[in-house]
């Protein structure tokens, strides 16, 4: 008996005891911080939670593990956003001690809470509450203090062993020795993408030196998970190793998007000076060519000359749809009658549609919206809107004054012009003097109209002259200096024989042979101001050089010629009208 005793006591003193290994799980951070910083956190306290727990006693759950044990991904998203209590999510986890960070703003810098519960009992293992400028500042504390958290759980340190009794005295004196530290190198490296302006994070964080491609920053020596991302490319995730200064890292992105081409048309030409106007899904874009990301969407075409265009199409990703205008441009039109009477009586006048012939009066016919109608040999642009799918009627006076004896009266306003023939043409002899919405006199003095007519901006003397007379194009305006000579000699022979200034010391008057009698009554600005007068004559042509400047002739008080030359529309220059 004493033998079995001696036995069983031997082997329960000498029997190992193998105690049960205690589950540990970080939870996700939450907070005031962006997804990489918070990412960062959540990985950077169960990093230390491995590191300090034994791995003999203590098992660390991965983020994987407490996602299965939370039934999916959108669960455990949805808990972790719903629930305030961290030690009922460490019970659905079913782990023995759960661990989390929240992160909050404080004033203008931030503050980070770490707690560490035990699930079983609700207890509270560790807390802390700490501040800093920014995520830097936290990120150094959560080195400092979450390792004695996790060190305070239950057998997470092992109890110093009781030493032995040490004899006294003083004896193995050794000499201290310099230490050396390994605090790793960093290099300088230079990052691109193509195309440029990625933003880029350095595992999981991201520094404030390198926001946007191209840039540069620091970083350790070894290996470094980028992740490069912008905006309609796809998300790059690379893995590069840092080993040299000043090293180079370009990262090539995919894109996520196609292009929507849409290439333009006008008929004829017209309406060309104005653009089209389109919508994407409602909202309107100005380029022709457009990124888009990839899937469905409705397009519209709008223009004032031309019928809408709508379309739906298609967007792959790296694909290119292109729409072509030319083949679905429809013009919009509406009805005209144009009539046309003289003293009175109906006569026919051949009518121009765009520059084209379409017939004489009386016409009608179905006529584009944005057309411009001219009537007459001498082409005199009518005045004629055009309504959609609307008929028109409109009678043109081809005279509504008197010739007589080589005197015209304007039968608006009762005044008289002197005419005169040269060559095939007949001119008034005089500058135009009608008081015409937006002409002026010259100065603002009523004085000037009277000696040198009226100043108009070209729109305006477009439709300043009486009824069978015209604004003389440029063509007519070579006309009349060709059957005086030539434009070289033309001016001193249509100026008047006095009322020009002198040029250093000789006469600025011209010999007026053909009784045109040109006068200098200068010009004026859009911003109301006049120059010239006694110097110069200006006068307007029909002819546009552009949407901005038509042509003018120019006589000069220190030269014989005629100049031609284009300027700016809103110039104030006399007019003088041509017979139709």
């Amino acid at each position: 008996m004493r033998v079995i005793l001696l036995i069983t006591v031997f082997f329960a003193v000498f029997q190992p005891v193998f105690a049960a290994v205690q589950t540990v799980a970080v939870l996700p951070s939450d907070g005031d911080l962006n997804a990489n910083e918070l990412d960062f956190s959540t990985d950077k306290a169960q990093e230390i939670a491995v590191r300090v727990l034994p791995k003999n006693s203590f098992e660390v759950f991965s983020k994987e593990v407490v996602i299965k044990k939370l039934l999916g991904e959108d669960n455990f998203r949805k808990a972790c956003k719903e629930s305030s209590c961290i030690v009922e999510l460490g019970k659905k986890a079913q782990v023995d001690y759960v661990a989390q960070c929240r992160f909050g703003k404080l004033g203008s810098g931030l503050k980070m809470t770490f707690e560490l519960y035990k699930v079983s009992t609700s207890g509270l293992i560790d807390k802390f509450t700490e501040t800093g400028e920014n995520f830097d500042d936290l990120r150094a504390i959560m080195e400092k203090r979450i390792p004695d958290g996790f060190m305070k759980i239950p057998g997470a340190s092992n109890p110093k062993p009781v030493s032995p009794s040490i004899a006294g005295g003083i004896s193995g004196v050794q000499s201290g020795t310099d230490d050396e530290f390994d605090v790793g190198r960093r290099y300088l490296a230079n990052f691109a993408t193509e195309p440029t302006g990625a933003v880029l994070s350095f595992n999981g964080m991201p520094a404030a030196s390198c926001a946007k491609t191209p840039c540069r920053t620091e970083l350790a020596e070894g290996s470094v998970r980028i992740i490069a991302v912008l905006d309609q490319y796809e998300t790059a995730d690379t893995t590069v190793s840092i080993k040299q200064n000043n090293q180079n890292v370009s990262i090539r992105l995919k894109p996520n998007f196609g292009i929507l081409e849409i290439k333009p048309a006008y008929s004829e030409g017209i309406g060309k000076n104005e653009n089209w106007s389109f919508t994407i899904n409602g909202k309107a874009f100005s380029s022709w060519e457009n990124r888009l990301s990839p899937g469905k969407y409705s397009v519209k075409l709008t223009h004032r000359c031309y019928e809408d265009i709508s379309f739906d199409v298609g967007i792959n990703k790296v694909s290119r749809e292109v729409f072509y205008m030319a083949n679905h441009a429809n013009l919009k039109k509406g009805g005209l009658v144009l009539s046309a009477e003289k003293d009175g009586e109906p006569v026919s006048e051949p009518v121009f549609v765009n520059g084209q012939r379409v017939g004489e009066t009386p016409f009608s016919g179905s006529v584009a919206v944005c057309s411009e109608i001219e009537i007459g040999k001498a082409k005199k642009k009518m005045n004629v809107k055009l309504e959609h799918k609307q008929i028109i009627r409109y009678m043109h006076k081809v005279q509504a004054g008197r010739l007589k004896g080589g005197v015209f009266t304007d039968s608006r306003d009762g005044k008289k012009y002197r005419a005169v023939k040269i060559g095939d043409q007949i001119w008034m002899a005089e500058n135009l003097n009608y008081d015409a919405y937006g002409s002026k006199c010259y100065g603002n003095d009523p004085k000037n109209c009277t000696k040198y007519g009226r100043l108009y901006d070209w729109n305006t003397a477009m439709e300043a002259c009486p009824s069978g007379w015209h604004l003389p194009s440029d063509i007519e305006w070579n006309m009349l200096t060709y059957a005086v000579d030539g434009e070289e000699v033309a001016g001193k022979k249509l100026k008047t024989k006095k009322g020009w200034n002198n040029y250093e010391g000789k006469s600025g008057n011209g010999t007026n042979d053909y009784n045109f009698s040109a006068l200098p009554g200068g010009n004026g600005f859009s911003d109301g101001s006049f120059d010239n007068v006694g110097n110069d004559g200006y006068w307007w042509s029909a002819t546009e050089y552009d949407a901005s400047y038509a042509y003018r002739r120019r006589m000069y008080y220190s030269y014989a010629n005629v100049g031609r030359y284009y300027y700016y529309k809103s110039f104030l220059y006399s007019v003088r009208c041509l017979q139709d």
